[in-house]
């Protein structure tokens, strides 16, 4: 079972963006007439307003996207990442407000999960690029490709950044309700329910559980 991003919130979340990028852009001719520092400021922010909409919107246009249930785990292919989390390895799940990057822009709850062995997590992670077409995807896989070339290189989490979220939030992953396809609440149910099911050796049906 596959389970997409909720696509219309991220791309909702991009054009919100946006279009504050667009006002401050306009302000900067307010600005002017101040402090040269003040208009760099505005600009600066204008800027990561636009680089944010358009990270969303290549979240939001990723249809390779989902969370895929199997008889294994849940593999998360979340478009900024994918990783795997075998169901032995979730020592607990729940809801967390805890906001620790943008990208809980746009959800008002995330997905908690405690692992038993972090380092198995660890290692199934993968920095990826959203399978997104258009000329924001083409631009940002050339960006990609040219910091690629000067050395840089995508970086996985680590014991030390898996712990400090588990001190600050109780959880070592967070999941935006955004990237889950609907409410955290319910998908932890849904992930309850399908856990029950293996144990019986029934076949899990999306139905017992609405996302």
């Amino acid at each position: 079972m596959r389970i997409a991003p909720d696509h219309p919130r991220l791309r909702a979340v991009a054009v919100a963006c946006w279009a504050l990028g667009a006002w401050w852009t306009v302000q900067l001719g307010v600005a002017s007439l101040y402090t040269h520092a003040l208009s760099i400021a505005i600009a600066f922010l204008a800027i990561i307003l636009f680089a944010i909409g358009v990270a969303f919107w290549l979240l939001g246009t990723d249809r390779r996207a989902g969370i895929v249930f199997d008889s294994k785990g849940l593999m998360l292919n979340l478009g900024h990442s994918a990783a795997f989390i075998a169901w032995d390895n979730i020592a607990a799940i729940g809801i967390s407000r805890h906001r620790t990057s943008l990208l809980t822009l746009g959800s008002s709850r995330q997905l908690g999960i405690k692992l038993r062995d972090p380092q198995a997590y660890i290692q199934s992670y993968e920095e990826r690029l959203p399978a997104s077409t258009g000329l924001f995807a083409q631009g940002v896989r050339l960006l990609d490709r040219a910091l690629r070339s000067f050395g840089h290189k995508p970086s996985a989490p680590t014991p030390d950044t898996l712990a400090r979220l588990r001190a600050r939030t109780g959880y070592d992953l967070l999941v935006p309700e955004a990237l889950l396809g609907g409410k955290a609440k319910a998908f932890a149910e849904l992930v309850a329910v399908y856990r029950t099911d293996l144990r019986w050796n029934r076949a899990p049906r999306r139905s017992d559980c609405d996302v």
